[in-house]
């Protein structure tokens, strides 16, 4: 297996197996993609057949007894077929499991250079500071996502604000203007106990981030994923900032 259907295989955020054992993700190929580097390539019902040049060392590994390209090279092959959004969202979640490093997938794409699909990875490579940390989840990449379109500098992740209630650490924040995001990420309040645990904790951090001089807005999964909310979510981000740069 390669591209969307590997990266789905390896529970790289924004691939998921139905019960089908199809890859979904927006865009998809309704199509178990497999490689083969003999042969011409076909479509079978629900398996597609690529020809591809013939893997390099360490390319493909053994997954839960199949054939699979290996992270690294799922990543390089998703330039062919995803968008940088979709890319960025399985790159984050591999950094953040240790399934590649920053360095390991450099040195991939410089051993192989003339691959299809290098430049999305390159780019999305290129962007990120030195040694800036993967985002905690997928909800907080959609975020990242929703700054930049929201024409935000980019904020700093898993900030640590001081303050005379403790110390806290937020899913990220512009320091600069005092504003700082929580985000609930997909199964947040999984259990009313925890949903009990993550209210006294926000009450807290709120009262003591205002007395700070902060201000801080919380989004959901839907905020990030569905319209209008992410319009809504864009406008508060907006008066946030406005509201931050006149307090300073």
């Amino acid at each position: 297996m390669f591209r969307r259907s590997a990266a789905a295989l390896w529970g790289l955020d924004g691939f998921v197996f139905t019960g089908a054992f199809l890859p979904v993700e927006v865009g998809a190929s309704s199509s178990v993609e497999l490689a083969v580097t003999r042969g011409e390539g076909s479509s079978q019902g629900s398996h597609r057949l690529l020809r591809v040049r013939p893997f390099g060392p360490g390319d493909l590994v053994a997954l839960e007894g199949l054939p699979v390209t290996s992270v690294r090279r799922t990543l390089i092959d998703l330039g062919q077929v995803a968008d940088a959004n979709l890319i960025e969202r399985a790159l984050e979640s591999a950094l953040r499991t240790g399934q590649a490093t920053v360095q390991e997938l450099e040195a991939s794409l410089q051993a192989a250079p003339a691959l299809r699909g290098t430049r999305a990875l390159r780019s999305l490579l290129a962007a990120r500071p030195p040694g800036q940390v993967p985002t905690a989840s997928d909800a907080e990449t959609l975020f990242v996502q929703l700054v930049r379109r929201a024409g935000l500098p980019p904020p700093q992740r898993q900030f640590v604000v001081r303050t005379p209630e403790g110390n806290f650490r937020l899913d990220h924040a512009w320091p600069d203007v005092r504003v700082a995001i929580e985000i609930d990420g997909a199964a947040t309040h999984a259990s009313p106990a925890a949903l009990a645990r993550d209210l006294r904790r926000q009450n807290m951090i709120l009262l003591a981030l205002s007395l700070a001089g902060w201000v801080l807005l919380r989004f959901t999964w839907v905020d990030l994923v569905c319209e209008p909310d992410t319009s809504r979510c864009i406008r508060k981000l907006h008066e946030a900032w406005s509201l931050g740069l006149s307090r300073h």
